[in-house]
């Protein structure tokens, strides 16, 4: 396992075979994970049954007696989803139950087979056919609607993932296919990203794939990425990417430059795959893992390598993001429920001194919020300063992490600038920034306002008292009276 100061943790919530689940269950046909709060096993002996993990209490598994060929938990709810193929027929039944009340939620008969199904939010399942998507609302009496028609690089593939955006505007489905002849162990990866707004598919070879909100400077509105890991064979040589490129830029704003990075798998790992990717929105960081149990993390805005690792000595078959924490959950063929974290000690030390790449330190510590790159921020706020870049200086105060900038230095450092005709103060400047990003501390907020008293605005103090953008303190009462 990873050293003490490594950047990412590694730790095992659970086995399922410890809590009574047989290990011929434990493979990507009957063990489902839609979030981190259930796990669900189908089990088909000794007799027929479903398995519900609540991951807040692993060791009280709830078993029911269910005939199914899959279930899926409900990524929020403790609502179950049942598929069956209607015997003699190539019809699915599938079924919406609320286990707390015992009560059928829908149902309905699908007239082709589903081959893959998924929660992709908590009101809504996606259905994969041989031939079509279709997304289908357990809210109302709606049935499944067709999104779009499968395309043909995705034919006679197994179907191993579908994901969407956060505003289900761009869907993809991942497929996997026999290798080349001489690499039959080295699966083919496919998948189809589909545009809603302009009903237009797009083929790709790419083993995982995932969504992300980022914020491009300049840009009030987040810009939809997609990032998706590919390894091909091609006349003898062995080709491993990660890409992420905007969807959709926006037109006349300010867009993200698409980026690319190699995957380096060592040599023993020459035919092993990504299986699976997922992108923490509370880091920005890319985790791409692999069949045989590599994890490689990559930074979502730069796709600079951050680590790479092997977290597991068994076959990984499924993963599911950990959102709260910034991380994810991994099952292995062993029935290892892991968990694997940012460790917010080590991570930002890690980058500057074992990668040596300070600028990635600054902007993830920013990002994440997270300790060891406090000497770095001071370092920059002062060369920005001594560079009279007053704006990007306080961008960098009003976003250091853990809020190390923000302090009487930093203000009457702006104090003493001198203001040119004309032009706005820089310490308003600073304030400014600060206001925009949320609320100004006690001290701060005196500041503030003995600035507007002074130049009798009181109108703003009184806006910013109501959006309660500013912490009352004594002396402020004082001033304000």
């Amino acid at each position: 396992m990873a050293a003490a100061n490594a950047p990412i943790t590694m730790k095992e919530i659970l086995t399922l075979p410890s809590i009574g689940i047989n290990p011929q269950f434990i493979n990507f046909t009957h063990v489902t994970m839609e979030s981190d709060k259930y796990i669900c096993v189908r089990e088909t002996a000794p007799q027929n049954s479903v398995v519900i993990i609540d991951m807040n209490m692993p060791m009280q598994p709830l078993r029911r007696p269910i005939t199914a060929d899959s279930a899926l938990m409900n990524p929020n709810t403790r609502i179950l989803a049942l598929k069956a193929q209607l015997p003699g027929t190539t019809q699915d039944h599938l079924q919406i139950f609320n286990i707390e009340l015992k009560t059928k939620v829908k149902s309905y008969q699908m007239p082709e087979q589903v081959v893959f199904w998924k929660w992709i939010s908590p009101q809504k399942l996606a259905l994969v056919t041989q031939t079509a998507v279709y997304h289908w609302s357990i809210e109302g009496e709606s049935e499944p609607v067709k999104m779009f028609e499968r395309s043909a690089n995705l034919a006679n593939n197994q179907i191993i993932n579908y994901k969407c955006d956060p505003n289900e505007k761009w869907l993809v489905l991942i497929g996997i296919a026999p290798g080349a002849p001489e690499r039959p162990q080295l699966v083919k990866g496919n998948m189809q990203l589909f545009s809603v707004d302009q009903q237009r598919s797009q083929a790709l070879e790419a083993h995982s794939a995932s969504f992300a909100t980022f914020k491009v400077p300049g840009n009030e509105s987040p810009s939809t990425l997609i990032s998706f890991a590919t390894k091909t064979f091609n006349a003898g040589q062995i080709t491993s990417k990660l890409h992420v490129i905007e969807l959709g830029a926006q037109p006349g704003k300010p867009s993200f430059s698409k980026k690319q990075a190699d995957l380096f798998f060592p040599p023993d790992f020459a035919d092993d795959f990504p299986v699976s990717m997922q992108i923490s929105q509370k880091y920005g960081l890319i985790y791409v893992i692999t069949k045989q149990g590599l994890l490689f993390v990559y930074d979502l805005e730069t796709a600079s390598a951050i680590y790479r690792n092997r977290i597991s000595p068994d076959p990984i078959f499924l993963t599911t993001e950990a959102s709260s924490m910034g991380g994810f959950y991994a099952i292995n063929r062993r029935g290892q429920v892991l968990l694997s974290t940012v460790n917010e000690a080590t991570i930002i030390p890690f980058i500057s001194g074992q990668l040596n790449n300070l600028e990635l330190a600054v902007n993830l510590a920013k990002r994440g919020n997270l300790p060891g790159a406090e000497n770095l921020v001071v370092q920059r706020f002062q060369e920005l300063f001594s560079q009279t870049k007053y704006k990007e200086a306080a961008e960098l105060a009003a976003e250091s992490p853990q809020g190390i900038l923000r302090t009487q230095e930093t203000v009457a450092k702006f104090q003493s600038v001198p203001v040119q005709a004309g032009q706005t103060p820089p310490l308003l400047q600073y304030f400014g920034t600060l206001l925009t990003r949320g609320k100004l501390n006690a001290f701060e907020s005196l500041e503030l306002s003995r600035l507007v008293v002074n130049q009798n605005k009181k109108n703003l103090l009184e806006n910013w008292l109501a959006e309660d953008k500013l912490e009352c303190s004594e002396e402020l009462g004082d001033l304000v009276k």
